[in-house]
């Protein structure tokens, strides 16, 4: 995303929360995929303690979060597009520039990763082991057609979180005119209703037609008044609560998986709406360490579950893997723990040589699409003008 650097004090604290609620968001995916990946041993527990683990479990809702990037995503566009009046050639050809270097270097570099840790994890992990979805993707061939159709963001059984930046080029291409859509009063309420349509679609969820209406209702944020009512905090809270715990609430229902991902969008819309237009300062989301969890989100989200099958396929290895599965809470926490760390302090490391030079290079070429004139080939030297953020606002 585009720096805050140039930003108001105001500015760069709401910008600051949102970049803040990412990096939280990104968390609860590698803790929600501690949790539910791996086919652990499930004792019987009383009543109580039973409704207690659910909680806690429920409460890392990946699903939820992943909705949650897709707003912010949303949000995060029509910021970059909102000053322009209308919608020019150069502007969208500049536009789809910046987000090539956003997404794509991080994505390669994923791929060698993630068939790192399918070679260690098929060699020492044993059947059985992983839940469906993670089983069919780790038995995967690895051949020259997979990897091109990986490295174009097409193919993503080599690393699943890839599906989410299937979703986001897929909406990259069309938000141009999604934002125009949004932007145009007389159209919002249409706009909205098909992209809502759409969304309802019974169509599998991983084609990303269910998320066309959460990039719409992000694309709306800025753009509505600044305005809010006098509880909306309270209903930013209850959102919180609905994020965490919708599908734990609709699990007796058996209802379709896109009721829960459009509930999820609503809260989400709410959550974010308020931390752009409120006002409010929340000191956690302000915290420098929070911050910089958000700065490398990008990172943490893509890389983290190749790093938690190297370390589970570790793990297994020494202490045997059926000791794991038959203790699944420190199991859970310790893997948990450990992934955090190891793919935090991967992810800085990528930031720094791969994600900012990458991304201000796209910088660069986006403002040269915008004004040839302007264009110098010269590098632009740090605090004239270098993004030193690569994921906030």
């Amino acid at each position: 995303m585009p720096s805050v650097t140039e930003t108001s004090g105001t500015e760069r604290n709401y910008l600051h929360q949102l970049t803040s609620l990412r990096g939280v968001a990104c968390l609860i995916v590698l803790f929600g995929h501690a949790i539910q990946v791996f086919r652990y041993s499930q004792p019987r527990r009383p009543a109580p303690q039973a409704m207690m683990h659910d909680l806690v479990t429920y409460a890392f809702n990946a699903e939820a979060a992943v909705v949650l990037f897709f707003v912010l995503s949303g949000c995060v566009l029509s910021l970059s597009l909102r000053k322009y009046t209308h919608m020019t050639g150069r502007i969208i050809g500049s536009f789809y520039v910046k987000r090539i270097f956003r997404i794509y270097p991080l994505l390669w570099f994923s791929i060698i990763l993630a068939i790192a840790s399918m070679v260690i994890a098929r060699g020492w992990a044993g059947d059985g082991v992983f839940v469906g979805w993670l089983s069919r993707n780790l038995q995967t061939p690895v051949s020259i057609r997979n990897t091109v159709a990986s490295v174009t963001g097409l193919f993503t059984r080599y690393n699943g979180p890839m599906w989410s930046l299937r979703v986001e080029l897929m909406y990259s291409v069309v938000f141009p005119l999604l934002f125009v859509l949004v932007r145009t009063p007389r159209l919002r309420v249409v706009t909205l209703v098909v992209l809502a349509a759409i969304a309802l679609l019974p169509l599998p969820h991983e084609v990303g037609t269910v998320f066309a209406l959460s990039f719409g209702l992000g694309a709306l944020i800025p753009l509505l008044p600044a305005t809010l009512p006098r509880r909306h905090g309270l209903y930013a809270l209850l959102a919180v609560g609905v994020l965490l715990y919708d599908r734990y609430a609709l699990a007796p229902f058996a209802l379709p998986e896109r009721i829960a991902d459009m509930i999820e969008t609503a809260a989400a819309f709410v959550v974010i709406r308020d931390l752009y237009a409120s006002g409010r300062q929340y000191r956690f989301l302000l915290s420098k360490p929070v911050i910089a969890v958000g700065e490398l989100s990008y990172g943490i989200y893509l890389l983290h579950l190749p790093v938690m099958l190297i370390v589970f396929s570790l793990a297994g290895h020494v202490l045997g893997t059926p000791a794991i599965l038959s203790h699944p809470t420190p199991a859970q926490f310790g893997l948990g723990m450990v992934t955090a760390v190891l793919t935090t302090a991967l992810a800085a490391l990528t930031y720094t040589v791969l994600e900012l030079p990458l991304h201000n290079m796209g910088r660069r070429l986006g403002r040269s699409i915008l004004s040839p004139a302007a264009a110098s080939p010269a590098p632009i030297a740090s605090g004239q003008g270098a993004d030193t953020h690569v994921s906030r606002v």
